[in-house]
């Protein structure tokens, strides 16, 4: 019986170990490094450095806070979390808790992140299928209560913004529009297919990737009020979805076929209005990716 317990009640503090291992606000010592390249005579400053899984977010988005002084990535550090990193000092604090599926939004005009995240999980914390969250995170709280070692459950700094029902097909891609009053995100083809004109011809696969089948919708959030709005539908897979950061209500998106399209950039109001080719492309071009770097 002894050597039962013992077992259980070891199971138990490990199971609450690992769980206050990925709190938000939890820091990591910096690994900031500053080497000259021994060619150019450039100085090259490594933010990380050492074998932890890191990567950036995807070129389409935003990698610096606000205030230009951080960037957030991804970490195995803490698997299914956001860190951030200081330019200057090179410190690094955890910046969500509950985990995160999909694009990392980080805000222009304020000290803020957003992402989505599954409203449910098993015991083991694991992100299952069904609704989605939409969460805001309070990134100048996080900060401050980090560095001063009095860090508040997560709920103090995380807002749900509203929450998509499962039966949407959302997820991935996210973006955040330049006003910072709502998101986009896309929705699967069950529901873009009620949206879909009659007579639309839908698209197949496109490549060796055997990817870009549709139809694909597009959907927003106001994330004051949670409120959902459908976009539009189109005839094919929908990836990269981004916004203009200086121009609000535009949005941009991609035939997704893992590469090559017959036609792969796109762009649309947020009512709905003005869709086009962003790019039109001829048959011997090769456009494989893209961002918006100005108006």
């Amino acid at each position: 019986m002894r050597q039962k317990n013992f077992v259980i009640f070891t199971i138990f503090f490990l199971g609450l170990s690992l769980f206050g291992s990925a709190q938000i606000g939890k820091r990591f010592p910096s690994e900031r490094k500053v080497v000259k390249d021994p060619v150019t005579g450039a100085m090259l400053t490594f933010l990380t450095s050492t074998p932890a899984g890191d990567s950036k977010i995807y070129p389409t988005h935003a990698q610096w806070t606000a205030d230009g002084e951080w960037l957030i990535f991804r970490s195995n550090r803490v698997r299914n979390e956001a860190l951030a990193v200081h330019e200057k000092t090179g410190d690094i604090v955890q910046v969500t808790e509950g985990g995160y599926t999909g694009m990392l939004c980080i805000a222009q005009k304020s000290m803020k992140l957003y992402f989505m995240r599954y409203a449910t999980t098993d015991t083991a914390q694991r992100q299952r299928g069904g609704p989605l969250q939409v969460v805001e995170v309070d990134l100048q709280a996080v900060f401050a209560d980090s560095k001063a070692g009095r860090m508040k459950p997560a709920t103090a700094y995380q807002r749900i913004c509203g929450t998509i029902p499962g039966d949407l097909g959302a997820g991935g891609d996210m973006a955040l529009d330049a006003e910072e009053d709502r998101v986009y995100f896309r929705v699967g083809k069950t529901e873009a297919a009620k949206h879909m004109p009659p007579g639309t011809k839908i698209e197949g696969a496109f490549g060796p990737r055997n990817m870009g089948a549709g139809p694909a919708g597009l959907m927003q959030m106001n994330i004051t009020t949670g409120e959902l709005t459908y976009i539009i539908s189109v005839p094919f897979q929908i990836g990269h979805v981004q916004s203009n950061p200086w121009v609000a209500g535009e949005i941009v998106f991609c035939w997704e076929t893992g590469g090559k399209s017959p036609q792969r950039t796109w762009t649309v109001k947020a009512d709905g209005t003005g869709l086009r080719p962003l790019y039109p492309e001829a048959d011997y071009e090769w456009v494989t990716h893209e961002a918006v770097i100005s108006k």
